[in-house]
């Protein structure tokens, strides 16, 4: 019934030849909306109702600088129930002109994005019926990203909103049942000016000069998708072709459409396709697809996964291979999310936080497992820091809010997600049931609870623990090692325990890999499982084997509430260890001689093996340290950030605190201690910045020389909150076992007076002084600083106890 779409198109045209006039002025015939069907039915109950079989588009382009488009859609169904007098489509912002079956004009009525047609006879389970819809208008595009676009010279859909609820955004180019579930194949039939070419899903299957400076281009994709997958492109488009075959022999045809004055660096940008194509066959399967599609569009916040017609912004053609992920993740959605699809917007996890892995898949393949690793680590790094920030709190990867079905949860903590359930499987485990469920399960939704129980059938691992504690619930759990005791011929004892971040849950019976290191640095490494709040583990060493360090995680097999990062460092100057948050500079190292720096950055709180109420403790993170000999000077800073309105938000509960009991950043002291079973003391050597203000809570400490030990933040309470003082560059402090002062590059006289004003020590000093209090009474002391250099002076207070 194609010729009586072309009368819509054009009435001058030769197309319609055969076409009953009257009858089409009828069917064009509008009526106001009546019973029947209900605009807030939920999106997937409608295809409990009907299943729509097949799509076909007539699409009119010739008016793109008005930005107009019209077009007629042929809807092809089948009801699944009796009775069936009313049928339900999505249409947002555009004007239907006419209804109709091959036989009859249809009423029917708008209503926001509804589009309402009633039947005169109603459809039975089984019967089937094709429905036309003309329609036109200037289609919509979402306030944030997605719709519909016009713009230099292009014609363009992204089919998911991110502001709109629901999120599909099929109904604003053709009408359609827009959620999830329902799959159709589709065909398309474009006009578009002489000068235009247009890309959509499937393959091309013709190319009609039609006359009049207008082409008429055909595509067919047999594959069912859903509606938010449908996709065309329309620009004066050059194309490169090549081939690519697959693990299973067939032959794939890659099409990259771009302007010809962008096709060079296209191809270019797209070097490493066929290694991707490769590393998602290797472990997902076959490529499912008629071909490989990229049509460039000017949108530079993003792409789109249309099935084999994959919008991609031309902003990311630069010639490089710098945005080649953005390439990796849209194919590898041909199988996550495209192939199987989310049933619901609060498990699109399922398609983007699996394809934003597949970016990491894809530099494993191509560049090895030291590049993946760096990978993963950082993409968990954000999670941690700023995933909370960037959607407004910490949230389950499934059942996600609708505002953030596009956040960083979805996509960057899903992404962890599904490295961890990696590392739970184990790698053969883990990519047998990926491409099984692709084989299996292909070309249908699926939820959270399916993927947990397909993948249970492939592994001993208990899932459903997992999905519990990973997957439907916030938070990261966080692992330590507490202490290493020797048991005898050869066999440690280690003693793990586990503290939350975010997260009620103690997770259970976690994969996890130890490495013991010996005072020579070698290594031995074995695979456990941790759970509970103390996990006691007997591992069984070489012999002659002596550790005198253990570290968890190293192979970053799971992401945990750990950054932690290892360097060797064999030259003076800057060392940062980035990834765990701490600044190093080698002030002193021997010619020739090297030192080892293992850094963990643990984000919960530092637990007290002895209970010090003198001190409130951070209760959002710490640091432990292991460095090999005490060869050679290592200042190293560390940061704080307490400040909510800036984006590095990571000691909330600690800056509350202080806060809440009236205290400033010069309140703050640096704690150590050796090893979990030592009482917590001031770190003898620091200095606190508060710069620019010491109640902005944003600073840093600078530790002089670092060693082996734990390191953390706190206040002191009760009287102690005068322990430390600071003023211009010069604080002062007491600890357990003395008074300790420290100035910028000034040197001069201190004084210590105490309560009755009597000088009870005087001692010159360069940089820094210390005076022991063993024996004093507790109390208030005053501390007077004289410079030699501005013959300025300073005096503070500090409670020694």
């Amino acid at each position: 019934m194609r010729f009586i779409v072309w009368l819509l198109l054009f009435p001058f045209s030769v197309l319609f030849a055969q076409h009953d006039a009257a009858f089409c002025q009828s069917a064009k015939k509008h009526i106001p909306l009546r019973g029947g069907g209900s605009a807030t039915d939920t999106l997937n109950a409608r295809s409990d109702t009907l299943d729509v079989l097949h799509y076909d588009l007539s699409l009119n382009f010739r008016d793109m600088a008005n930005a107009q488009l019209s077009g007629t859609c042929r809807i092809d169904l089948v009801a699944l129930m009796p009775n069936v007098s009313m049928l339900h489509f999505d249409l947002l912002a555009l004007t239907v002109d006419s209804v109709y079956t091959a036989s009859e004009a249809l009423d029917y009525g708008q209503s926001g994005q509804s589009l309402f047609i009633p039947l005169s006879t109603a459809l039975q389970s089984g019967d089937s019926i094709s429905i036309f819809v003309e329609y036109k208008g200037h289609p919509v595009q979402d306030v944030t990203w997605g719709g519909f676009y016009f713009a230099s010279g292009y014609a363009y859909n992204l089919g998911v909103a991110f502001d709109a609820v629901p999120h599909n955004f099929g109904k604003v180019w053709f009408p359609c049942v827009d959620n999830f579930v329902e799959r159709s194949s589709y065909s398309f039939h474009v006009l578009t000016s002489d000068i235009k070419q247009a890309y959509c899903n499937g393959v091309r299957t013709g190319i009609e000069d039609i006359g009049q400076d207008s082409m008429l281009t055909h595509w067919q994709l047999y594959e069912p998708i859903p509606t938010y997958l449908a996709g065309v492109a329309v620009a004066g488009y050059s194309q490169v072709e090549s081939d690519y075959t697959g693990i299973n022999g067939a032959t794939i045809p890659i099409w990259l459409a771009a302007l010809p004055a962008d096709t060079s660096n296209m191809k270019q940008s797209f070097t490493h396709l066929d290694e991707a194509m490769l590393a998602f066959e290797q472990r997902f399967g076959a490529y499912r697809w008629p071909k490989v599609g990229y049509s460039a569009v000017p949108f530079n916040g993003g792409a789109m996964e249309h099935a084999s017609n994959i919008a991609y912004p031309k902003a990311l053609l630069d010639g490089t291979t710098d945005y080649e992920t953005t390439m990796a993740h849209e194919l590898s959605h041909h199988w996550w999310g495209d192939l199987v699809t989310c049933r619901t917007a609060g498990d699109m996890w399922l398609n983007e936080g699996w394809a934003s892995y597949c970016e990491s898949l894809f530099v494993e393949s191509l560049y090895g497992d030291a590049a993946f690793r760096i990978a993963v680590r950082d993409n968990h790094k954000d999670v941690l820091l700023y995933a909370h920030r960037n959607d407004g709190g910490r949230y389950p990867v499934s059942g996600v809010p609708l505002n953030i079905t596009y956040g960083d949860h979805v996509y960057k903590k899903g992404a962890d997600i599904a490295h961890n359930l990696r590392g739970y499987m184990g790698d053969q485990s883990f990519f047998d049931a990926c491409a099984a469920l692709m084989e299996q399960r292909a070309f249908t939704d699926h939820s959270s609870e399916d993927l947990r129980d397909f993948f249970q059938n492939y592994t001993d691992a208990d899932l459903t623990a997992f999905f519990n504690e990973w997957v439907f619930a916030p938070g990261f759990p966080e692992f330590r090692v507490n202490q290493l005791t020797e048991m005898g011929n050869g066999v440690w004892e280690v003693d793990v325990h586990q503290f939350s971040h975010y997260t009620n849950a103690l997770y259970g019976n976690v994969p996890m890999q130890i490495t013991f290191m010996d005072s020579n640095l070698n290594r031995f490494n074995a695979h456990v499982e941790v759970g509970g709040s103390q996990s006691l583990l007997q591992v069984q060493l070489p012999e002659g084997f002596e550790p005198v360090h253990a570290m968890l995680n190293t192979d970053d097999a799971i992401s945990m509430a750990v950054l932690s990062e290892e360097r060797w460092m064999d030259s003076t100057g800057p060392n940062d260890v980035d990834f765990a948050e701490m600044d190093i500079v080698v002030n002193d190292l021997p010619s020739g001689d090297s030192v080892f720096v293992q850094v963990e950055n643990h984000w919960a709180q530092a637990d007290e093996s002895i209970v010090q109420g003198e001190y409130y403790i951070s209760p959002d993170r710490w640091w432990r340290v292991f460095r090999s000999g005490d060869s050679g000077v290592l200042a190293a800073t560390i940061r704080y950030y307490g400040d909510s309105l800036q984006a590095r938000f990571f000691d909330p509960l600690f800056f509350d605190y202080v806060e809440a009991n009236g205290l400033t950043e010069d309140s703050m002291v640096l704690l150590y201690r050796s090893n979990p079973q030592q009482p917590w003391t001031v770190f003898p050597d620091y200095e606190l910045f508060t710069i620019p203000a010491n109640d902005n809570w944003q600073g840093r400490m600078r530790i002089g020389n670092l060693i082996s030990g734990e390191y953390v933040w706190a206040v002191p309470t009760g009287p102690t909150q005068v322990a430390i003082a600071s003023d211009r560059g010069v604080t002062v402090y007491a600890n357990q076992r003395a008074i300790v002062g420290r100035s910028h590059h000034l040197h001069g006289v201190a004084f210590v007076f105490d309560q009755s004003g009597k000088t009870i020590e005087q001692l010159n000093f360069r940089n820094r002084f210390e005076v022991s209090t063993q024996g004093w009474p507790s109390g208030i002391y005053t501390v007077k600083c004289s410079f030699a250099e501005n013959q300025t002076s300073q005096s503070f207070q500090v409670f020694v106890h």
